[in-house]
């Protein structure tokens, strides 16, 4: 019971932190993509330490979802997540860390006495 909370948690964050970045990816230029970006960073490695892979595939793709539905065109025909510089580099950049966050050795997340 207690890990299926944990994962409707990091699913609600990978939400969560994608629908900020979408937003904030645009505000003060290069601090707001590069501040969502860190944000998908320290969701990520919070989710690998916690929860260890299926933790963080649950985040990833609650993100990679929620992504998607933004970067669609909206009733009128309006995105949030355009396909210009910022907007690659929010989609690349947040990927980047959701990798990043996965191929980082366990022990340099949790310590020598990690369980997962």
């Amino acid at each position: 019971m207690k890990d299926s909370l944990g994962y409707l948690v990091l699913a609600l964050g990978g939400i969560i932190t994608a629908s900020v970045g979408a937003v904030a990816h645009r505000g003060y230029v290069p601090y707001g993509l590069v501040g969502s970006i860190l944000m998908v960073g320290l969701a990520a490695f919070f989710a690998r330490a916690w929860l260890g892979f299926a933790g963080i595939g649950v985040l990833g793709g609650a993100w990679v979802l929620a992504t998607f539905v933004w970067s669609m065109n909206g009733p009128g025909g309006s995105v949030l997540i355009a396909q210009d510089a910022l907007g690659i580099g929010w989609l690349v950049g947040g990927t980047l860390m959701i990798v990043a966050a996965s191929v980082v050795p366990t022990k340099v997340l949790v310590g020598g006495h990690g369980s997962r």
